[in-house]
This record gives C-alpha cells, structure tokens and sequence, in this order.
C-alpha cells in the first residue's frame, strides 16, 4: 500500500513540474531569445539482487524526473546562425550602397547633369561668341559644376565617415557580447545538465552567438557541458571566461580593419562588419574614381583655355585650380573678358566650337556615367544577393522553429493532458486512501 501512495505521490510532483513548465513555455512564446522545453521523466523501478552479478526486478516506485530538454537541434542552430548572417551582411551592404548611391545623385543636382548643361552653354555660346549675358551663363555654369564636385565629394566623405561610426559601433556591442559569452561560460560550468538554471544559460549563451555570428564572421568550438570557445583566423576570441577585444581601425579613403590583440585580422566577410567593409570599400573606391573624374575635368577645362585666344590675344589662363581631389576643385576668378572663345587663328568662336571635342567616350562626362552605372550595378547585385540571403534564412528558420519556438495550440494541448494526468495521480493517492480505510475498518 506504501508503494501505491509513492507512486501516486511522485507522479502529483512529475505533472506539477511539467504544468510548470508548460506555463514557462507560455509566458516565453513572444520571447525570441527563449527555447521551448519539455520535461524528461523516467520510471523509478526497484530491483533487487541476490548475488553481485545478477539483479531481480522486485517492483515500481512510481516516476522520476530526469531533468529539462531544450528543443533545440545544433544543426540547425548552426544553419540559422550563418543564414542570418549572411542576410544581415546582404541587408547591411544594399543600405549602404544606397547611401553611395544617394551621394552621388546629390539631390538630384548630380555632376552628370550639369556637365550636360554646361556643353549646352557651350553650344549657345559659339552661337553669339560676344554676348556679355551667354559669357556670363557660361561662367556660372562652370562654378555650378565646380560647386556640384564639391557637394558630391562631401557626401561621399559624409557617407564614408557614417559607416565607420556604424562599424565602430558595431564592434563595440560585439565585444559587449564576447564578454557576455564568457560571463556565461563561467555561470555554466558548475551548473548541472537539465536543471532549469542550466537551460536558461543556454538560452543567453545562444543569444549571444547570434549577436557574435550577426556581426563577424568566428569559429564556434563547443565544450562540455555547453561551454562555447571562439576563434577567428587562429586568434582566441573567447576561451572559457577571458575575451580578447576587437578594436576598429578606421583607414581613410579605404575599407576599415579590425584588430585583435593587436593583431590586424583580414577584413570580415559576414556578418554587419562584413556587409560594412564591403559597401566601404566600395563607395570609397567610388571617391577615388570621382576625384580622379574631377581632376580630368579640370585638366580638360584648362587645356581648353589654353589651346584659344581672349579677345585681346592673349592665351586662356586656367579656370579651375586643384589638389588633386574634388573637395579641393576650386574656381581662378575668371572673368568674362577672360574666356579664350576665339581661335589662335583669330575666329571669335573657334575655340568655344571645339569645346564640344571635350565629349568623348573617355571624357568627363561619359567618365561620370560610367561611375553612376558602376555603382548602380554593385547595388543591384548586392540587392540580389540580399533576396536569395532572405528568402534562405527564412527556410532556415522555419525548420528550425518547428522544433524550437512555442506553439501555443500543442501547449493548450499538453496542458489538458497534464491535468487529465495529474487528477488521476491524485485519484491513486485517493484509492490507496480508501483501502487503508477499508482494511482497518474490518478490525
């Protein structure tokens, strides 16, 4: 009788635990951090020996529980980790391949255009070579394009200058995380396997593999009993409770580098440091191109000046001066009695009709098309990359959530199987109750 009372008494225990447990599983469905968990039991069955070597199975104790199981597949935990990361890489380079792009249309008042508006007065020019207002037109069309290099180099510095913020921040909440993965390597070690204590540092732990994986691209080594060691290109990271910081190095005019022990590590290729370093690198070459496009223009500027004549005779002196960048591109002080229209021959409009000669396929303005398609193509490809990076992750983590994340209609489920369970644990306690009852009542 003592028996069925144990057996009553310990299945009341195993449903109340696993009632809740069902009830942390819905109080967590909306946490993204939290792993669904069930409660592993076993039976507690007694056996008995006669001698060292053989043993009888002498009876049922009633049920015991083993401990809590994460639903959590390694597998896929490993998949989702690098799918998310390749689409936070793709996401990260199209949103900054945007800002290259939107630097260099400068609201709409792009180099491309005014070049075009400046062969245009050009063209009116050679038209009527001694009209005071179509000189003056023509002057203010060069200090706009002048004045457009410069706006475009800003933004395109702006736009550098913005992602080495970003990336700067991005490394400083990565190794907020790495500290936080070594905190938890120390926090687990001493805890027991299936003990609740357990699985909620296991829910922290992968919470911060996936901030660490979603913003550099490392190698994941686990250890016993769920502690994590972290590496990348054969530096240490994370070993057991020690991190080793990552530091940000910005390079002006290039992509920036990371540092760890200082050590300089090759550039990250996943992750947001990783989708960064691309779109850097990119729009700064973009910023190369177009200082190189803006010494062109100056060069072809004042070769044309100098190839005329001013209306007294005398040879063009340059229009524009440089350092060698766009953001340095600045105006003489030309005037309009300056312009060397007219040809060493002596025709008033024969050096403004050869400025048209400027537009080659190599010139100028081609030169900023070809920059303009450059980067519309890198962002283009970069958009593709991110629809097949998206819609890859996603499956992922489908898969992944049928057997990690809480559904509340298996949870409504369980619970009414658990109450069913745990009325007809107390209805034992009850019966064995009433026997007793019934035994002594016979004396």
């Amino acid at each position: 009788m003592s028996d069925l009372l144990a057996i009553g008494r310990s299945a009341l225990q195993v449903n109340s635990r696993a009632l809740e447990i069902v009830g942390s599983n819905v109080a967590n469905a909306e946490n993204p951090d939290y792993v669904r968990r069930t409660l592993n039991v076993g039976d507690t069955t007694i056996y008995g020996s006669t001698n060292p070597i053989y043993g009888n199975y002498t009876g049922t104790g009633g049920v015991a529980i083993n401990g809590i199981v994460r639903a959590s597949d390694q597998f896929l935990e490993a998949a989702t980790r690098q799918t998310g990361a390749n689409r936070v890489r793709t996401d990260v380079t199209v949103q900054w391949l945007n800002q290259g792009e939107i630097a260099l249309e400068n609201n709409r008042s792009d180099v491309g255009s005014q070049l075009t508006q400046l062969f245009a007065s050009a063209e009116e020019l050679s038209a009527v070579p001694f009209e005071p207002a179509l000189r003056t037109k023509f002057l203010g069309d060069i200090a706009d394009t002048v004045s457009r290099f410069n706006q475009t180099a800003s933004n395109l510095s702006a736009t550098l200058t913005l992602a080495d913020g970003a990336a700067a921040q991005e490394v400083s909440e990565l190794n907020s995380a790495l500290s936080e993965l070594a905190a938890i390597n120390e926090k687990l070690l001493p805890t027991k396997p299936g003990t609740a204590q357990n699985t909620a540092l296991l829910d922290q732990r992968d919470a911060a593999l996936t901030v660490i994986t979603e913003k550099l691209d490392v190698d994941i080594n686990f250890q016993d009993n769920g502690l994590v060691n972290i590496d990348r290109n054969g530096t240490s990271l994370v070993a057991f409770n020690t991190t080793s910081s990552v530091t940000f190095v910005a390079n002006p005019g290039a992509g920036f580098d990371i540092d760890i022990g200082g050590a300089t590590q090759p550039p990250p290729t996943n992750g947001t440091l990783g989708g960064l370093h691309r779109a850097q690198s990119d729009t700064a070459a973009v910023a190369t191109n177009f200082d190189a496009l803006a010494v062109q223009f100056a060069n072809e500027l004042n070769g044309w000046q100098a190839n005329g004549r001013t209306d007294a005779g005398a040879a063009g002196a340059a229009a524009v001066s440089h350092g060698g960048t766009a953001a340095s591109l600045s105006l003489t002080g030309l005037t309009a009695d300056d312009l060397a229209l007219a040809s060493p021959g002596g025709a008033p409009n024969g050096n403004i009709l050869a400025f048209v000669d400027l537009r080659t396929p190599t010139g100028t303005e081609q030169g900023f098309d070809a920059i303009v398609i450059g980067q519309a193509q890198n962002l283009l490809s970069a958009r593709s990359e991110g629809e097949a990076a998206t819609a890859f992750d996603r499956a992922t983590r489908v898969s992944r959530d049928r057997i990690s994340v809480v559904d509340l209609d298996r949870e409504a489920a369980d619970l009414i199987r658990l109450q069913q369970s745990y009325e007809a644990s107390a209805r034992i306690i009850q019966i064995a109750r009433e026997t007793v009852q019934s035994v002594l009542a016979i004396f």
